[in-house]
């Protein structure tokens, strides 16, 4: 193989993965953001204020944060609350946000485009099979981590 054809094979490489490395990028970016502004332990603040179950609240945040890099920005978020609770463990709390970061899989999401694109589908069916697998796959998890919690 001639350098050339080399070359031509590593930028048709480089060009399809290109956009899921933006948004794994701008993930981190954004959680370097949320921790250097001071903007999630505002957030924690304003969080620990609702009477809601911790492993419920880090899902929540993860889901709701799913189109910037949900892991990410929610660990920012919720590590501060921990001191809160004392008696719900780090891993809990590790698989809550894991299992509110896999739902709700959208176009935002880097792995949206890499099943998209290696499952040969089309936008539609992307949505409505991988989307919502992912959706309820979300909530068994979330269930899963709810029962766990009480074992350790």
């Amino acid at each position: 193989m001639g350098m050339n054809t080399l070359l031509k094979k590593t930028e048709d490489s480089f060009s399809s993965i290109a956009n899921i490395l933006l948004i794994i990028g701008a993930g981190g970016a954004f959680n370097g953001i949320l921790k250097g502004s001071g903007l999630s332990e505002s957030l924690a603040l304003i969080l620990s204020n609702l009477d809601m179950h911790p492993i419920l609240l880090a899902w929540l945040v993860a889901i709701i944060l799913h189109a910037t890099v949900a892991m990410m920005g929610a660990t920012a978020i919720v590590a501060p609350l921990m001191p809160l609770y004392p008696d719900i463990s780090p891993e809990i709390i590790t698989l809550a946000i894991g299992s509110g970061a896999i739902g709700c899989t959208i176009v935002t999401d880097s792995l949206f485009w890499l099943v998209k694109q290696y499952c040969n589908a089309t936008l539609s069916e992307t949505f409505r099979f991988y989307s919502v697998a992912t959706f309820i796959a979300s909530f068994v998890a979330l269930g899963g981590t709810f029962m766990l919690s009480f074992v350790i």
